[in-house]
């Protein structure tokens, strides 16, 4: 990983810090005096529109339909296990099923970095998030998720509508992304609900899918722009009913970029590719943690990009970090003495670590 790294020793008395054991603390600063919760929906009734919500590594559970409904902006610990082995991830866990966390329009403007959303569920159908409670309320604008997690579907909005943009960049998706016909732009993500299902649907109007992974059908969209992208799925095409879409120097082991898709411009496309010669590891058609999607010395996807870079996430100017580092400085590692030295000092040696881009 390229980190900008820091080193501290310090003398603490009564510092532990085992991964996962911290106390969850949510901090709110901005527009009053900063303020320190432990509970979620607390933390966001308590903040004021425009206010800057950290949180720390640990699991945040919160009721049915908590609603964002002002212009906040949240910062957690990261949400891979590699980057937070200090803090543990920070993860958002709704205590329903079918009522996730909600984001309404007056939530426009709103960014996320650093977080899981999941559900008690933790499973890939169970909803995460969702735009609004009813159609008038359903329709935020330029929200931004970077280096997050889901852990379950993402509904765009409570159903078709248009609407948007929404920003997803660096993200990992295990589960479906609906647009319910609003735009969205991703970038650098894995979209992974796995290579024989529905992963990616509902885009309308002027989204753009850009140096991503996705093990999964695409399926059902209008006028997308996909471009430097890996596309797999346990059929022979890699997309399906993409109507007036556009395809640029994609990679796919399917025979088909596209089928059933009226009005789609393919230019530049690899299909029937050896999975063998793409990545350095990945092979089940799953994402797991382990998993390594730089391109494989050898590989077609190498500069194959319209920019002159790599195929997936690991293209373009600023690739995708390992281990999904998020931008705030972070804990890369803690050291402590297991007793105090002979001046009665506890000897601790704390690394911090920041991305440079």
């Amino acid at each position: 990983m390229k980190f900008r790294q820091l080193t501290v020793l310090s003398l603490i008395l009564g510092f532990t810090a085992p991964a996962m054991a911290q106390l969850p603390r949510i901090v709110v600063q901005g527009t009053g005096t900063p303020a320190v919760f432990t509970d979620l929906a607390d933390a966001v009734a308590a903040a004021q529109a425009g206010d800057k919500l950290y949180l720390s590594g640990n699991n945040f559970p919160f009721p049915a339909n908590l609603e964002i409904d002002k212009e906040l902006h949240f910062f957690g610990a990261g949400v891979h296990p590699d980057s937070t082995q200090v803090t543990g991830t920070t993860t958002l866990t709704c205590a329903s099923t079918a009522e996730p966390l909600r984001v309404l329009t007056t939530a426009s403007g709103s960014t996320f970095t650093g977080i899981r959303f999941t559900t008690t569920a933790g499973d890939f159908s169970s909803l995460a998030i969702q735009y609004g409670v009813v159609d008038a309320d359903d329709d935020p604008t330029d929200i931004v998720f970077q280096r997050c997690w889901f852990q379950g579907q993402v509904q765009l909005g409570t159903g078709p509508d248009a609407g948007g943009p929404t920003t997803f960049d660096e993200c990992v998706f295990l589960g479906r992304i609906d647009g319910m016909g609003r735009s969205a732009t991703l970038t650098r993500c894995i979209i992974a609900n796995g290579y024989n299902t529905i992963t990616l649907t509902g885009l309308d109007g002027a989204s753009t899918v850009e140096n991503c992974v996705v093990l999964g059908t695409i399926q059902t969209n209008n006028g997308v722009t996909i471009r430097n992208s890996f596309l797999r799925t346990n059929g022979g095409y890699a997309s399906f009913a993409c109507t007036n879409c556009v395809f640029q120097n994609n990679i796919t082991p399917n025979q088909l970029i596209a089928d059933a898709s009226p009005g789609v411009v393919a230019t530049g496309n690899l299909t029937d590719v050896d999975l063998g010669t793409l990545f350095v590891a990945e092979s089940n058609g799953m994402y797991e943690v382990t998993d390594d999607l730089h391109m494989v010395a050898g590989s077609p996807g190498i500069g194959f990009g319209t920019d002159g870079t790599d195929v997936g996430i690991y293209g373009t100017a600023s690739p995708y970090k390992p281990g999904a580092v998020p931008f705030n400085p972070h804990f890369r590692q803690a050291t402590i003495a297991p007793s105090t030295n002979n001046n009665g000092g506890l000897p601790v040696n704390i690394r911090v670590a920041a991305q440079q881009h």
